[in-house]
Order: C-alpha cells, then sequence, then structure tokens
C-alpha cells in the first residue's frame, strides 16, 4: 500500500530569497512577516486574486493567501511560465531558482494547519482535502507528467497537473529535507549560505531534469 505521507513536496523560490528562507522558515502571503526586497515569481495578477480567494474547507479554512503553496512535482506550469515568459510573466533564468522540498510527513508534524487539492487551487471544480488519505484521491500519473497541456480528450489535464499542498502561515526550516538546483554554480551558492548560517541541509543538482525544464 502506497505511504502518500511519505511522498515530497516542492516550493519553487528564488535564488536571492534562500537566505531569508533558511533563516526564518517559509511564510504565506497574509501571515504579517515582512520581507524586505522580497521577490515574487510567477503570475503577480493570480498572486494577488489568491489573497481573498476562499479555502473550501474547515478546518483548515481562511484563503489561499494565507497559505504557503507547495506543488507535488516538478515541471510545473507555473515554472515553464516563468522560463518562457508567457502572458507577460516576468521571465528568470532557471538556474536563478531552487525548489525546496519536504516531506509531507514532516509538515504533518511540525505543521498544525494544512490542507491539500486535486487541482489548481482557484479553479471552481478543485475539491480540497484535510484527511492525509484522501493523497490517494490525486491523480498522480498526471501530477508526475512533463508534457501536461490539456487536449481535447483530457480538457482538465492542467488543472489536475497543479494539484497544491497548503500550510497555514508558516513552515520552520526543519521542515526542509533537501535543496535542488540546476547547476553547480547555484549547488556552490547554497552551499555556501548554509555554512555561514550554520545548517547542513543536502543540495542535489538535476542533471536529470526531473523538475526543472529542459
Amino acid at each position: 500500500m502506497t505511504r502518500y505521507e511519505d511522498h515530497i513536496i516542492l516550493r519553487l523560490i528564488h535564488s536571492e530569497m534562500l537566505e531569508e528562507v533558511l533563516t526564518n522558515g517559509m511564510y504565506s502571503k497574509n501571515s504579517g512577516h515582512e520581507i524586505p526586497g522580497y521577490i515574487n515569481i510567477g503570475d503577480a495578477d493570480l498572486i494577488k486574486q489568491r489573497d481573498e480567494y476562499v479555502v473550501r474547507i474547515d478546518p483548515p479554512n481562511g484563503h489561499l493567501g494565507d497559505y504557503i503553496p507547495f506543488y507535488f512535482a516538478g515541471h510545473s506550469p507555473m515554472l515553464l511560465n516563468i522560463k518562457t515568459g508567457y502572458r507577460g510573466i516576468k521571465k528568470y533564468p532557471q538556474s536563478e531558482l531552487v525548489f525546496l522540498v519536504c516531506k509531507i510527513s514532516d509538515i504533518i508534524e511540525n505543521c498544525p494547519h494544512w490542507c491539500f487539492t486535486d487541482g489548481h487551487a482557484k479553479s471552481s471544480i478543485t475539491q480540497f482535502h484535510n484527511n492525509i488519505e484522501d493523497l490517494s484521491l490525486l491523480d498522480w500519473d498526471t501530477i508526475n507528467l512533463q508534457f501536461w497541456s490539456s487536449t481535447e480528450d483530457d480538457w482538465d489535464r492542467m488543472r489536475r497537473k497543479q494539484a497544491e499542498f497548503l500550510v497555514k502561515k508558516h513552515v520552520p526550516v526543519t521542515c526542509i529535507s533537501q535543496i535542488i538546483v540546476l547547476n553547480s554554480e547555484q549547488e556552490a551558492k547554497v552551499k555556501e549560505i548554509e555554512s555561514r548560517l550554520g545548517i547542513d541541509i543536502p543540495v542535489v543538482i538535476d542533471k536529470q531534469r526531473k523538475y526543472f525544464y529542459p
């Protein structure tokens, strides 16, 4: 039987924000934790809309802006948009981005308020869940796809690809089990930050592009 709580979840950030995260942990947009000069990646309009979009399950309720969003796999539509600048989203080289990896089991142990979705959280047909056993309801085959565009035969595929794990307010540094980078230059920068902060989180180069796009 699959133990879905052993699965990892991924948060994509700009590498310039890494020292802040490794010092204080991850905070949601509406948490009240101010970060001067924070670099927001992704769709700015969508990020703003999430501030007031209701999380349709109680507990933990609230709004999407109260939560730190994670994906269950790499090759997300968000990353592709950042890479290509699609829809006017600000482009960043993938080499400037890093994936923060957490184990779901660590989140459950350390973060009291969380939920997850079976697709893009802002879609009206997406279902929210707060029972870890319901992870079995997600479309894992689609979540793990590198090429995920909706088709005439499956118009809903892109929504399901973007299933999210949502953690309310804060994720401590101790929940970060791994950092995934694109190249050795970024690996060296991450290790320098870790050395300066006195922490030792494994850093992995995505040589086979399991998470970043080719």
